[in-house]
């Protein structure tokens, strides 16, 4: 029952989809995360998704954004191909932690939380440094570049790494959202 702002129940209305809002979210410089959550929200039945005003707040936070190295290959000489004994890297997995919460909007209370998910994306990559891994030499015996030619497949480290940033976002996203579904919501 609820009366100018009051509530006498805190159970989940049953009648009907719960809605919710998701603020900035503190750490998604670009606004990825935002968007799929959103996306998915819109899309859950158990949910109507609302840009204020919602009867549970959704606060995420990121809280780790890194990368470790996960794979590796031997470095050549340029000039006579043979194998060097440095090794380089050729593949990244970028980890993503956020802290969540899902908040009563009337009395501010924390409903759900504060829970860290995490999410993974493993991403290859090529040494911008390498003129063997950017350039081949054609037919004609012309030196061209890979990258022109890769169609997105390569990429430097920093490209990958924000192309990365797609599935991730998308991964945590909906086990946000399937961890509040699994909570009763």
């Amino acid at each position: 029952m609820v009366g100018c702002g009051y509530r006498f129940q805190d159970e989940k209305p049953s009648d009907g989809p719960v809605t919710i809002s998701v603020p900035y979210i503190r750490g998604d410089n670009e606004g990825q995360l935002n968007t799929e959550l959103t996306r998915i929200l819109s899309n859950d039945p158990h949910f109507e998704y609302r840009q204020n005003g919602g009867m549970v707040v959704l606060e995420v936070a990121v809280i780790n954004d890194g990368d470790e190295r996960i794979g590796y290959r031997y470095d050549r000489n340029p000039t006579s191909g043979k194998r060097r004994q440095n090794i380089v890297g050729t593949e990244n997995r970028r980890n993503l932690t956020v802290e969540v919460k899902l908040i009563d909007s009337y009395t501010e209370e924390v409903i759900i939380g504060p829970v860290h998910v995490k999410a993974r994306a493993d991403y290859d990559y090529v040494d911008s440094n390498s003129v063997r891994d950017l350039t081949f030499t054609n037919s004609a015996g012309k030196t061209q570049t890979v990258i022109d030619f890769s169609l997105g497949q390569l990429d430097s480290i920093e490209g990958a790494h924000d192309d990365a940033a797609v599935p991730i976002y998308r991964q945590l996203a909906q086990k946000i959202v399937d961890g509040i579904v699994s909570q009763g919501w």
